[in-house]
């Protein structure tokens, strides 16, 4: 007589005193994956147009008129910091009146790179600090020169942006620019160059704007303002004088997550 058995292998459990260590260590594994960042992504531009006067070296008759100017933006945040890049292509006006060498004229560029930091609980205000780059050419009606100087500086920024009903928000900003500083290069009407002109100056800029949009869509109507000045570091005397203030519309695109 054959006795056929079967033998059934039991499954291998972990004993009981190591379950609560195997439940310990799945929760802190699970606890230790990266959490998914607040991240969004906005691109815009804007246009503005705007009144202003400038003052150049040896000019002392104001270059006054209405320009049109823009601004292309880019903005990228993560969490509650946030990197903005503002560039100003070349804008330039010419003045009413008319010397031996024709009207006197003045044109600029500018870059603001600025790292902001919510510090409210509610995302409703941050601070920033950065870097501005501005590129600025003069013509002097009155004898012929030309001027070129290259400022850069540190910038330090306030801004808020007040959310109300329905993707509408109120949004300001104060930019200081507190240590211009540059080296104007001096050219007279044949091209040849003369010495070198050092220079420091401050500069402040100011907006607000009302927005209003989509999730996806925010457009922006305000006012922007500038007053820039700086003097030559040797002799004290006045190099560049701009103020300026004006309309400004923007087209805002979020991208990413919101």
């Amino acid at each position: 007589m054959v006795l056929d058995v079967k033998v059934r292998r039991a499954k291998p459990t972990w004993p009981d005193s190591l379950r609560p260590a195997l439940s310990a260590l799945t929760f802190v594994a699970v606890s230790a994956r990266p959490a998914i960042a607040d991240q969004s992504t906005d691109v815009g531009a804007l246009a503005a147009v705007v009144a202003g006067s400038h003052v150049g070296y040896e000019n002392p008759n104001p270059v006054s008129g209405v320009v049109p100017g823009a601004a292309l933006e880019f903005t990228e945040r993560v969490d509650r910091v946030r990197l903005r890049l503002e560039g100003i292509p070349t804008v330039a006006a010419t003045g009413s009146g008319s010397g031996p060498y024709g009207a006197s004229s003045a044109s600029l560029s500018l870059l603001n790179a600025i790292a902001y930091v919510d510090v409210d609980p509610h995302r409703f205000i941050r601070l920033g600090a950065g870097y501005q780059l501005v590129n600025l050419t003069n013509k002097n009606g009155n004898n012929g020169d030309r001027n070129d100087v290259r400022i850069a500086s540190p910038i330090y920024a306030l801004a808020t942006t007040v959310p109300l009903r329905g993707y509408r928000f109120v949004e300001a900003q104060l930019l200081v620019d507190p240590n211009l500083s540059g080296n104007l290069l001096v050219f007279n009407p044949l091209g040849q160059s003369g010495p070198n002109e050092p220079e420091r100056g401050a500069e402040v800029d100011y907006s607000a704007a009302y927005g209003w949009g989509t999730p996806r869509v925010a457009f922006l109507a305000g006012i922007r303002g500038l007053v820039y000045h700086t003097r030559n570091t040797l002799t004290g005397a006045l190099v560049d004088r701009n103020t300026g203030a004006g309309v400004t519309f923007e087209a805002r695109f979020h991208l990413g997550r919101r």
